[in-house]
């Protein structure tokens, strides 16, 4: 074997080996799983001294917010560390009073009362799934026994949401409410609530001085209406033609304004006298007088009396008042605008029948302006491609129309040819690994293979090999019995 021959066999052998580590390193290693992922700095510092403590191996990944252990560890480790109660997202609870000191000073007292307790509300309000951090400040009234304080309580909480979320006005109510709940003598108007980015979800309004949702609700509003109304619709249109053959688009105008109305009127009492009401009687007063007036004619046959009666009567009447106030709430609809194209073919008459059960579906109300509009796609693209439009429709449309009422939800269709097929990172490298070592076998096979050496002849060789040449060309002349 040559020096080419032996250096291809030991650099076969060598790779094959490194394959076999290989194989064998990712055939026996652990598998890690997450035991917390997105972790705050702070709250991956604790875990990471309790795992220490614990003599648990863990891997940080993910610039240090996700922690890794062993499989066989997670749910195990996972029940422990919730067990142990660490103060988590820096604040700390009630647990802050497990081992306090005897000595402590009533000032010391107050406030480990309000960390724990501003520890506790932070984290309720972090198991928002909208929420990643939460900072939490309370303002507590002083209480002591001779002494009276006019200092209300508050509280204002700083919250940072996910990317891609945001809370709603509900929720901000909903937080606003657990804060008054929990603290005492607070109230719910009295709590301040701002983002990330300092700008305040509440807003105080100038007339009672209360802490209102901010004006965004308005818009939160419309889109809480728009989204009911357009489930309705897409509900009568998924039973009526299946699933997504229909799309909905609604539009609600709200008024903001709000309004009362004062009504005050005259109530009267009941007469005697039939549909003539009069009031409550309070003063009645009845005069009478009588005068004396004498004979008119002594020689006449008739005499007339001389005595004359008048009387007067004074009757002082009282009504009551009815005062009716009307408030008109702000957030009333004023229009409702509603567009729906089909995918399935209709006539007319259909349509229209359609058009008027989506408006009972919705509650349409025409007096008010309400407008509703259902087309089909054949409408659309015959309206799209008439010629009185002069416009060229690209190749293609009535095929993209058709993709996104097959789609409702926006997203565009994806090429699955474009994604071809997906393996695991692990079955790759075992694939790759084996096709190494059958490329490296046979290269040491035919790197090992002894090749047929040609021998350069000399000339004595030469000379024999030419004379028993020359020896079989006689024999050959020769027949088989000369031989004999």
């Amino acid at each position: 074997m040559d020096r080419r021959a032996r250096f291809g066999l030991i650099f076969g052998v060598l790779l094959i080996v490194v394959a076999v580590v290989a194989f064998g390193s990712m055939t026996l290693r652990t598998d890690y799983q997450v035991l917390f992922a997105e972790l705050a700095p702070q709250d991956a510092s604790t875990m990471v001294a309790e795992l220490d403590q614990m003599k648990v191996p863990y891997r940080l990944v993910g610039s240090g917010n996700t922690i890794l252990v062993p499989a066989d560890l997670v749910y195990k480790t996972r029940l422990k560390l919730a067990g142990k109660e660490l103060p988590l997202r820096g604040a700390v609870g009630f647990e802050l009073f497990n081992n306090s000191e005897v000595g402590m000073t009533e000032f010391a007292q107050k406030i480990n009362y309000q960390r724990a307790l501003q520890g506790e509300l932070t984290r309720t309000i972090s198991a928002l799934d909208e929420v990643q951090s939460v900072r939490v400040h309370l303002v507590l009234a002083e209480q002591a026994l001779f002494k009276k304080t006019g200092t209300q309580p508050k509280a204002s909480i700083t919250i940072a949401v996910k990317p891609g979320k945001n809370l709603d006005s509900a929720q901000i109510q909903g937080i606003q409410r657990l804060v008054g709940a929990a603290v005492p003598d607070i109230k719910p108007n009295d709590v301040t609530i701002l983002d990330q980015h300092g700008i305040a979800l509440t807003k105080k309004s100038p007339e009672a001085g209360q802490e209102m949702i901010s004006s965004s609700s308005g818009l939160d509003e419309k889109r809480a209406i728009e989204a009911y109304l357009n489930k309705k619709v897409l509900e009568v249109l998924d039973k009526t033609f299946g699933a997504g053959q229909g799309i909905a688009s609604i539009d609600v105008t709200l008024n903001h304004e709000q309004k009362k109305t004062t009504t005050e009127s005259p109530l009267a009492a009941d007469s005697k006298y039939e549909g003539q009401p009069t009031g409550v009687i309070v003063k009645d007063k009845q005069t009478a007088n009588e005068t004396s007036r004498g004979n008119k004619s002594e020689t006449t046959n008739n005499p007339v009396s001389g005595d004359v009666t008048q009387s007067s009567r004074e009757v002082e009447y009282q009504v009551g008042r009815k005062v009716e106030q009307v408030i008109s709430s702000a957030g009333a609809v004023n229009h409702v605008n509603i567009a729906v194209v089909v995918r399935h073919a209709m006539q007319p008459a259909q349509l229209e029948k359609l058009k008027e059960l989506l408006a009972a579906a919705v509650g349409i109300d025409k007096s008010r302006g309400d407008v509703i509009a259902v087309y089909t796609v054949e409408q659309i693209s015959n309206a799209a491609s008439a010629p009185a439009t002069g416009d060229v429709v690209p190749a293609g449309r009535e095929l993209l129309i058709e993709e996104r009422i097959a789609n409702p939800s926006g997203k565009a269709v994806e090429d699955v040819a474009s994604h071809g097929f997906v393996f695991k990172n692990d079955y790759v490298i075992l694939i790759l690994a084996g096709l190494a070592g059958f490329f490296l076998f046979v290269l040491v096979i035919r790197l090992t293979r002894r090749p047929v050496q040609v021998r350069n002849l000399s000339d004595d060789d030469r000379r024999r090999l030419l004379a028993q040449v020359r020896d079989w060309l006689e024999n050959a002349r020769t027949s088989p019995l000369e031989r004999n």
